[in-house]
């Protein structure tokens, strides 16, 4: 059995998902059929391998959306322009444009008291474009999915509306109605494109490795398990894979929220998405592009999105039983007064126009359209203020949370490392000189986020930083090279350990500093150990507030 998913542009309500679902249902070769109308996903289980998408994408065409087969994701807009190319993108959104433009022609000619024909005009207008999609989906929702749903009473209400002469309140109403629909469908792209946008993360194309050691640009999609690709200093990694050559700090904070570069050597994984920040990596594709670490998650945070909040559930199955019901008491309010108790059935007073005005007055849409946009809204905002919610089950539980567990790393501090701490520890009074200054010598031509730290503190505290020379890399151990003639080494505390003796209580300061979760680096000239530099992740000056 053969699943394929397809991703229904502009889909966010629950009658559109269930007609679109009960079509495709009944198509060939088609076992089942699931439609989630919060992420947008349509999820088609098949018997057959050799399945056209063409009458799948057709339904979702007349039902007024658009199938997406691809991974294309529109370019990030400002919100009030992605809003109005939302909005002219499909012939639904636009006519709800246009109905509203007319309706407040209508509402200005009364204003203007001007003769009731125009006015009539205007609105019945604004009725007949605004409302003729939701008149079509109301038959679909009879005709395909065999249900009564919110578009057959909104198409009553609004009939009844114009059968006892409101015409400016049945126009805005479906206006209301659309443009509820409207902002819905925008919020909930919005939503899916955030999550969708870090992607962005892994780029494109890699370098491949030939046979020869020569390298092509190929787009990712293109490469296979065992293929070998290069990775420059300062590149994004474009593949989950293992290193094969090379040595460097790699920046995972993107994947897994580490502040400070990761040390890799051959064996080592690499992560897409990541950034290689010093010396060249040759790695080896462990994994397809589609399957990679960071497509993995958003899979798991959109198929969390498919969980639906309580309430949601409530007023789902609320409106089905309440949409009918709703239609049935209306019926008995206009025939049983005049059946039995000889009430009128026409005219002002009859029992016809007031099931009209209860069909009005009772519609649930505002209760039905308020709980996903609201649910939407709150993912989509914070998508943008960077925090993923896995969905509307979770975001609901927070009313009942009493102990938050935060992130560190970038959440609570700044992202970046600093110099906390420079301890002098030379014993060697041969000539006068600075650790520090020795140490952003050397670390001055080094990208390494651990490099940049020590020469910002020489910065700040305004020491001149002198030429290095022959500087070397010691494959993600510290850095060496020649400063004023002298042999200056950085490195770990541990690389210290076994390569340069030294006094007991550079270790003990050393330890200390680690233990208070601080990167410890040592400086050294010729075979002196003269300095001990400590690096965290600081705070934010704003998380004392916050929390």
């Amino acid at each position: 059995m053969q699943t394929r998913i397809y991703q229904v542009e502009g889909l966010s309500c629950i009658d559109c998902a269930g007609q679109i679902q009960a079509a495709v249902s009944k198509l060939e070769s088609v076992e089942t059929c699931q439609v989630d109308y919060a992420t947008g996903r349509l999820t088609v289980r098949l018997n057959t391998s050799d399945f056209d998408d063409a009458p799948v994408a057709q339904i979702v065409r007349e039902s007024g959306h658009t199938l997406r087969t691809d991974q294309s994701r529109s370019q990030d807009v400002h919100p009030a322009l992605a809003f109005a190319r939302f909005l002219f993108s499909r012939q639904d959104t636009a006519l709800t444009a246009v109905a509203a433009i007319l309706t407040l022609l209508g509402l200005t000619l009364t204003l203007l008291r001007t003769p009731v024909p125009w006015r009539v005009l205007s609105f019945g207008l604004a009725i007949l474009v605004g409302g003729y999609p939701v008149a079509r989906q109301a038959l679909r929702e009879v005709l395909t999915a065999r249900s009564l749903g919110i578009n057959a009473l909104m198409v009553v209400a609004v009939t009844g509306a114009m059968a006892i002469g409101e015409w400016a309140e049945a126009a805005i109403v479906v206006v209301l109605f659309a443009l509820g629909e409207a902002l819905e469908g925008y919020a909930t792209e919005r939503a899916r494109g955030a999550l969708e946008s870090l992607l962005d993360l892994a780029p494109p194309v890699a370098l491949r490795l030939r046979a020869d050691g020569s390298t092509e640009e190929v787009p990712v999609e293109q490469l296979s398990v065992g293929d070998r690709v290069l990775v420059r200093p300062g590149d994004r990694v474009s593949v989950d894979g293992v290193v094969r050559a090379g040595q460097s700090g790699v920046d995972q904070s993107a994947i897994t929220g580490e502040s400070i570069p990761v040390d890799k050597a051959p064996g080592d994984e690499v992560f897409a998405g990541t950034i290689n920040t010093s010396g060249a990596l040759e790695v080896e594709v462990t994994r397809m592009a589609a399957d990679n670490t960071l497509s993995r998650m958003i899979t798991l945070v959109q198929e969390a999105q498919s969980e639906k909040a309580p309430v949601q559930h409530f007023v789902e199955r609320f409106a089905r039983v309440y949409t009918p019901a709703i239609a049935v008491a209306a019926l008995l309010i206009a025939a049983l007064p005049p059946l039995f108790l000889g009430q009128p059935f026409w005219g002002e007073r009859g029992w016809l126009i007031r099931a009209l005005q209860m069909l009005v007055i009772a519609c649930p849409c505002a209760l039905v359209i308020s709980t996903p946009v609201s649910v939407v809204s709150a993912l989509t905002n914070a998508a943008w203020r960077g925090v993923l919610i896995k969905g509307g089950r979770t975001l609901e539980s927070l009313s009942r949370i009493r102990v938050f567990a935060f992130d560190k790393t970038g959440t609570l501090t700044e992202g970046r490392p600093v110099t906390t701490d420079v301890l002098d520890v030379c014993e060697d009074t041969s000539h006068a000189h600075n650790g520090l200054q020795y140490a952003a010598a050397v670390e001055a031509q080094s990208s390494h986020p651990l490099a940049r730290a020590l020469v910002a503190e020489a910065q700040t505290q305004g020491i001149a930083v002198p030429p290095a020379e022959e500087v070397t890399i010691l494959g993600g151990r510290g850095v060496t090279g020649q400063v004023g003639g002298r042999q200056v080494t950085v490195g770990s505390h541990p690389y210290f350990d076994a390569k340069l003796p030294h006094a007991e209580t550079v270790c003990q300061e050393a330890e200390r500093l680690a233990e208070a979760g601080k990167t410890v680096m040592l400086v050294s000239h010729d075979e002196n150990v003269c300095s001990v530099f400590a690096v965290a992740d600081t705070p934010r000056p704003e998380s004392r507030d916050t929390l």
